[in-house]
């Protein structure tokens, strides 16, 4: 989202409105017009949309404010939607009872362009049909939040929800099916094991690899370490099907044809 903030105010007509984070930079930095929290923001009559950019573990109970709202507003909710299953259901539920609204989860990794053009070429039918969608991220730990919200589960929705909630929508886009098998093995071997926040030592996992069967016999396999820093590329994508491979990283893309 702070990549977002400084392009929101070339945006024509009024400018934004919102809720300031509970932080004094922030609140330093923040637009003219603000609100305490989103239910006086929704009051207020000021906006037509909403984007949701909190800490994950608020988005349900706002989603379902806003949802719920008399006058409808579109949301735009960053990743992830909710950070359980059971709160996900929830707030689709309720925006299908809602047909005057838009509900969209930002996974902004399709925009980037490696992959956008990866995925053009996976939709063009160069591949023929994709049987394997493997995704590798080495990178380095999660970065510094405010108050270091993101260093347990029950905030972030844990390591796979938080950070990779990208990868499983693209494995998924190119498998074009939905899943019906999970396999997967994590652990916390490096990160953060020398925090404690309010008596506590951080949960969430740093390393893991995830399968994923398909219900049209297609796999996807995500290979996730956080503690790879320094690493050549930080994330590689090959998609194989049955006439050929495409593969990029942070840079570049190759494809292989039969």
């Amino acid at each position: 989202m702070g990549a977002v903030r400084p392009r929101l105010r070339h945006l024509p007509r009024r400018p934004p409105s919102g809720v300031p984070p509970p932080w004094s930079p922030s609140r330093r930095r923040a637009w003219p017009a603000t609100s305490p929290d989103h239910r006086e923001l929704l009051d207020s009559g000021l906006c037509d949309a909403v984007v949701v950019s909190s800490p994950n573990m608020t988005h349900s109970e706002i989603l379902m404010d806003i949802i719920g709202y008399a006058k409808p507003h579109h949301v735009l909710v960053e990743k992830p939607l909710c950070t359980t299953v059971q709160d996900c259901e929830k707030v689709i539920e309720a925006a299908k009872q809602r047909p005057d609204i838009l509900v969209q989860v930002g996974l902004e990794y399709r925009y980037m362009p490696p992959v956008a053009k990866l995925i053009d070429t996976v939709k063009s039918g160069t591949l023929g049909q994709v049987r394997m969608v493997a995704i590798r991220e080495h990178r380095f730990p999660f970065l510094v939040k405010v108050n270091n919200w993101n260093r347990f589960n029950c905030n972030s929705g844990g390591t796979l929800v938080e950070k990779c909630c990208h990868f499983f929508d693209l494995i998924r886009l190119f498998a074009d099916a939905n899943p019906v098998r999970v396999m997967a093995s994590g652990a916390i071997d490096v990160n953060h094991k020398d925090e404690v926040y309010h008596g506590k030592v951080p949960d969430i996992i740093d390393n893991a690899y995830v399968i994923i069967e398909f219900d049209n016999g297609c796999r996807g396999m995500l290979d996730l370490c956080m503690f790879a820093e320094g690493s050549r590329n930080e994330q590689e994508i090959s998609v194989v099907g049955d006439t050929g491979k495409v593969q990029t990283d942070a840079f570049t893309i190759l494809i292989f044809e039969n």
